[in-house]
């Protein structure tokens, strides 16, 4: 007859002690209840069991089975497998859904840890020692506070080239307002972040942004209250110009920390992005951008929490407002004789617009350049055409023309011979 090894409890191990007490006569069953906290009716059935099969008996009948609701072998490789191939770099709880959606396979975040853990394969993200702050309280409203920043990142995982993910997120809801791809952080890439959020939601009351230059210009000065009792005019980026004239207030951060919230936002899309835009083998900025698009919703539906108080902050855009001439590039030229200004090299003629005012001459304009390459001028609220004028004959003329090879060049009275 083979002999099963039955490994025993510290608890089980006392009790066949104080059951050997009682089959000796050492002890009453009265007695042994009190020791081991059963009751006396229970001491009879373990001394019954002891007597019958020993030790051995008092362990648990389902110690060594498997039990019936234990994940197959089949479905444990299968998991380890795609961990490390299809959807690596996943945490616990991102892989979860993604077996759920994509592999039919419906494992709860802490089955999937065990099955890694056993394997020896631990979560990508590192949790550190929590540090000990104080948090900024959210906005009460929507669109009181949008913070806005981007993230730079191999979203394609060397499949492509690599992008900044430019994102505008809701202090009081955490929801993902706008997003765009770009190759750079750029000026282009914020107006048109900008132009999205305001286009699609409405004119926040204030932006949250770092102390990049692209938001707050290098002659910019904190002291702003001096300089507004004394009548100075204020430095602005192209980006602080628009917010400017958008009446959103500008708030700069002095720390990655002060901004925690896009922050983390940033991290859970740099795990969950990334891993869909893998699964779609998206390879260029145009497809990277779709499968943005598609995301940004299931992101706010997973994530987003809602505002304290139901009315929103956001503002309408006023009639007045043309937006193509605001989130555009702008810079100040002098009105020369002829009706002509002088930008990018290049000599343009102000064509005035039908109603608008005749713009005397030597007055600063503003050159509108937008973001598709179209020029106008502005002045006083009004908007005048811009044609480009041919280069003067005279000018050409004072350009001397390089020789090619079947105009050789002439021998000066100093060229050797």
């Amino acid at each position: 007859m083979n002999k099963v090894m039955v490994t025993l409890t510290q608890s089980e191990l006392n009790r066949a002690f104080v059951l050997q007490r009682v089959v000796d006569g050492h002890i009453v069953i009265r007695e042994a209840a009190l020791v081991l906290g059963l009751s006396e009716r229970q001491v009879k059935r373990l001394k019954k069991k002891f007597l019958r099969e020993g030790a051995a008996g008092l362990a648990h009948g389902n110690r060594g089975r498997k039990p019936a609701h234990a994940i197959p072998n089949a479905v444990r490789e299968k998991v380890l497998q795609l961990a490390q191939t299809k959807y690596g770099g996943c945490n616990y709880t991102f892989l979860s859904e993604l077996l759920a959606e994509h592999e039919g396979i419906f494992l709860s975040p802490s089955s999937v840890r065990r099955i890694l853990l056993t394997a020896g394969i631990s979560s990508p993200r590192k949790h550190g020692s929590p540090k000990v702050h104080r948090r900024r309280p959210r906005k009460p409203q929507l669109g009181m506070l949008v913070l806005i920043d981007g993230s730079h990142h191999d979203w394609l995982e060397g499949r492509g080239p690599q992008l900044c993910l430019l994102a505008a997120i809701d202090d009081a809801t955490g929801r993902i307002l706008a997003a765009v791809f770009r190759l750079t952080e750029d000026f282009e890439g914020y107006c048109q972040l900008l132009q999205q959020l305001v286009t699609e939601h409405g004119i926040p009351l204030a932006i949250y942004c770092d102390r990049h230059t692209l938001f707050r210009s290098p002659n910019e000065t904190d002291n702003t209250l001096e300089l507004q009792l004394s009548g100075q005019p204020q430095p602005l980026s192209q980006i602080g110009r628009i917010l400017s004239e958008l009446g959103i207030q500008r708030i700069h951060a002095r720390s990655p920390q002060a901004k925690g919230r896009i922050e983390r936002a940033f991290l859970t899309l740099q795990e969950r992005l990334r891993g869909e835009i893998r699964l779609t083998g998206a390879s260029t900025l145009d497809e990277a951008h779709a499968v943005l698009k598609a995301y940004i919703p299931r992101f706010n539906e997973q994530f987003a929490v809602p505002p304290a108080e139901a009315q929103s902050a956001f503002r309408e855009i006023p009639p007045h407002i043309r937006l193509e001439h605001i989130f555009c590039w702008k810079e100040k030229r002098t009105l020369n004789p002829g009706y002509t200004i002088h930008y990018g090299g290049q000599v343009y003629r102000v064509v005035p617009s039908k109603g608008a005012p005749v713009i005397p001459l030597r007055t600063v304009v503003d050159v509108l350049k937008h973001l598709d390459g179209r020029l106008y001028a502005a002045w006083k609220g009004h908007i005048y055409g811009l044609e480009i004028l041919p280069e003067p004959a005279a000018l050409r003329q004072r350009v001397p023309a390089s020789p090619g090879p079947s105009q050789p060049k002439k021998r000066g009275r100093y060229d050797a011979a």
